[in-house]
């Protein structure tokens, strides 16, 4: 609240006339009963929240409102006794100066305060938004209301550490994008995080795959190239906090996100095995208790079409619900100059519904259903060059050894029937006349449980089902001809299960999460590879088996009213189960016995914090964190292996990630910017490379290498006027293999760089708006630029 003139004559003003209208009945009294639902959120978006249900002004110049989290109220009260709940354990307390205006003020206990001993303290707010703005309490950075005369540096809580939080005072690096902000970018997929968030690569197709809904993720320079179900992604992907396993159909479209959250460096603690480059969070919008709905469409180049629909649906007060609807359609962008064919094109339909049931007054109830229906073309690639032993095998075979020598890989020779460099065209044209094909089927269901049993402890359940059947296929040599193809039927089905208990305790001077985790899944990848090798066509592939179960616990304690340090740490089981499939069709003969062969791995990864809140509105911190990846078996083997005993199928050991970060975060409010900055240093051993060893036609997985990582990133957002905002972020990273293991046979070399790790990645986006005047509305353009090295 600005302390001006002009401010304090209106605040003066609207006390007045509250008081005027209270003691001549237009005021309720304060004794009076009210409805009040009221979820736990900050305490300035819970404090508006009350306003509104009670026709109460809240009156407070301290700005840790917008730090503190409220508690939950649902049921019948006083607005006395609705705030007494709402603020228990934040500090605050409160007085009525009349029937319709309470004051806010802070206590803070003796020993929690680094200064002079004081029963209340009263800070002096920073000059937060321009008097001649409106405030609002919706979420998200850089968001427009319909009431705001312009942009608004607002306020972001994130459940990065599994409860609800301030970004600025999260000691974890998180770039967390709005459902607004994902509007104003246009972001439809959310392999889009990585124009966003720095020192984040997200890309899809993944190795030898031709699924365009294959993700392949890497944050900091760790990550999964490959998407076989014996192998494991290196970040996490979560979706109201449900584990998707497979990178198979993680590539998911925005459908009416309320944020996602990108967390960068190991998160073993909270999140588990295989987030040891990271995670990202997608959280879902919750129905709201009044109707409403949204219709977006979006047309463009290629044909593209995106409809989204959304509508909300309050059946009761306490039980409401949702409805979104997506469908996109593009063209693609590499054409296959002899088939028409375009490959990259969208063709998705999917939707959402979600239900919520407040059952009781500490009891919530969340059960959601989704599912996508993908029928696109495969992965786009084309051909830089090409040559090789394959294309030299073919060239060999065409000409009865006598091909010519400037029709061999790497020549240029106008002679159709030579597999050559004139078949590699324009930057987006390719010469493959091969299968092309990406078929996605996924759904899924899940139900969640809040239930708040006391004023200091919540429990959480998370129950969910996925499904996945996919169909995809590729051609990737490049050529008219047959030299190398893979078709694949994926099917994967996980049943997971996790709980949660979220509590505080030593007078909240610890805030703690304690749970345990569940996950059950089987699945199936068999491949269909045809080659000019002799041994091929042939199938490539198996199922697998997996359990896996963790317990974990992690708190923060604070030391002082701004000095806190928090330690965490898991454990894990897990139990991985494989039964190949590998038949050269010629023979129609197993090359591999079938039978299943298991593998068992048991972690610990920890984390330890140290943060300080250098004042109201900037903190520091220095963290120490351990993850790591799951092990597993290489799928695709091209040579007979004799099964005689156990553990004779080759397999890989998990790889680990210490990530040592420094981190500061702050605001400066009445300059419009908030940024965070952030340096690295990760020791990253037992790295799982997936290649192709000299001579062989297949891409195996090996523990080949350690590497360190080191590097640094920031990010900003600046509204320097209220109808300009600028946000930005630019990301380094110094990546280098330490060592090779000669004996893993995949190729690499110390002088190779890590994949998909740019040493530099930057993106700046820009909005203006424009008030059209005369009840017109407004319109706001906006600039995005991006830039990888």
């Amino acid at each position: 609240m600005r302390r001006n003139s002009q401010t304090r004559k209106v605040l003066y003003c609207a006390v007045m006339l509250l008081s005027f209208m209270a003691t001549t009945g237009y005021g309720q009294s304060v004794s009076q009963t009210r409805k009040f639902d009221i979820p736990s959120l900050s305490l300035l978006q819970a404090l508006t929240r009350f306003s509104v249900q009670s026709d109460i002004q809240y009156i407070s110049s301290n700005p840790r409102i917008s730090v503190m989290t409220s508690r939950r109220v649902s049921g019948v009260y006083t607005p006395g006794d609705a705030l007494t709940i709402m603020l228990a354990g934040s500090g605050f307390n409160f007085e009525f100066t009349n029937h319709n205006t309470v004051r806010l003020f802070r206590e803070i206990p003796v020993e929690y305060d680094t200064g002079p001993p004081s029963v209340a303290e009263e800070i002096e707010a920073p000059e937060i938004i321009p008097d001649d703005w409106a405030v609002t309490s919706v979420t998200g950075e850089g968001n427009q209301s319909k009431e705001a005369k312009g942009f608004i540096l607002e306020e972001i809580m994130v459940t990065a550490r599994k409860m609800k939080e301030n970004l600025l005072y999260v000691p974890v690096a998180v770039t967390a994008i709005s459902g607004i902000a994902l509007e104003m970018r246009d972001m439809t997929d959310i392999s889009a995080v990585a124009d966003v968030a720095p020192n984040v690569n997200f890309s899809f197709g993944g190795t030898s795959s031709g699924s365009s809904s294959a993700a392949v993720v890497y944050i900091r320079g760790v990550g999964q190239n490959d998407f076989t179900p014996v192998t494991d992604p290196g970040v996490g992907i979560y979706v109201d906090g449900v584990y998707l396993a497979r990178t198979i159909g993680a590539v998911l479209d925005i459908i009416d996100l309320e944020i996602i959250e990108i967390l960068r460096g190991p998160q073993g603690t909270l999140f588990g095995r295989n987030t040891i480059g990271g995670a990202i969070s997608l959280i879902t919008h919750d129905p709201g208790d009044e109707f409403s709905g949204r219709l977006r469409a979006t047309g463009g180049k290629d044909e593209r079409i995106d409809i989204f629909g959304s509508v909300d649906i309050p059946f009761t007060k306490n039980f409401r619900t949702t409805f979104t609807g997506l469908y996109k359609s593009r063209e693609g962008y590499v054409d296959r100059v002899l088939t028409g064919q375009k490959l990259g094109n969208d063709d998705v339909l999917g939707g959402r519904v979600k239900f919520v049931w407040d059952a009781a007054e500490d009891l919530t109830l969340k059960l959601s259903f989704d599912g996508s229906h993908e029928r696109e073309e495969s992965a786009p690639e084309v051909a830089t060059g090409i040559g090789g032993t394959f294309v030299d095998l073919f060239n060999d075979n065409i000409f009865g050894n006598g091909a010519p020598a400037e029709c061999a890989g790497g020549g240029t020779v106008d002679n159709p029937a030579c597999a050559n460099e004139q078949f590699v065209g324009a930057p987006f044209e390719s010469y493959d006349t091969g299968p092309s094909q990406s078929d996605v089927d996924q759904w899924g269901v899940s139900l969640t449980v809040d239930w708040q049993t006391s004023e200091n402890l919540s429990v959480k359940s998370i129950t969910a089902y996925r499904e996945i059947d996919a169909e995809f296929a590729r051609s990737s040599d490049g050529t008219p001809f047959l030299i190398f193809q893979t078709t694949d039927d994926f099917t994967q089905d996980q049943i997971t299960q996790e709980f949660q208990l979220i509590g505080t305790s030593f007078g909240n001077r610890l805030n703690w999460v304690a749970g345990a985790f569940y996950m059950k899944e089987t699945a199936s990848d068999i491949g269909l590879i045809e080659a000019i090798v002799p041994s091929f066509p042939r199938l490539i592939g198996g199922s697998t088996n997996n359990d896996n179960f963790a317990i974990f616990a992690e708190g923060t304690y604070s030391l002082t009213n701004r000095a806190r340090v928090t330690g965490g740490l898991r454990y894990t089981n897990e139990t991985k189960r494989f039964d190949p499939l590998i038949k050269i069709i010629a023979k129609d003969v197993p090359e591999v016995p079938p039978g299943e062969e298991s593998l068992d791995f048991e972690e610990v990864t920890w984390r330890g914090i140290l943060a300080y809140d250098i004042s109201d509105r900037s903190s520091a911190y220095f963290s120490i964190s351990k993850g790591f990846k799951s092990g597993g078996f290489v799928q695709r083997l091209t040579n007979p292996v004799t099964r005689i005993g156990d553990d004779q199928l080759p397999t890989f050991d998990p790889e680990k990630v210490t990530s040592y970060e420094v981190g500061l975060k702050a605001e400066l409010p009445e300059h419009g910017l908030r940024f965070a900055l952030a340096a690295f240093y990760s020791d990253y051993t037992n790295i799982q490379v997936a290649a192709n060893p000299p001579g062989e036609i297949n891409t195996v997985t090996a523990n080949a290498a350690e590497a360190t990582i080191k590097g640094i990133e920031g990010e900003f957002t600046w509204i320097p006027m209220s109808a300009l905002f600028i946000q930005g972020a630019v990301g380094f990273q110094d990546a280098k293999y330490d060592s090779i293991d000669e004996s893993s046979g995949v190729g690499v070399s110390l002088d190779d760089d890590l994949i998909r790790t740019p040493e530099f990645s930057s993106n700046l986006g820009v909005s203006y708006r424009i008030d059209l005047g005369g009840g017109l509305g407004t319109l706001t353009p906006r600039v995005d630029w991006v830039y990888k090295s």
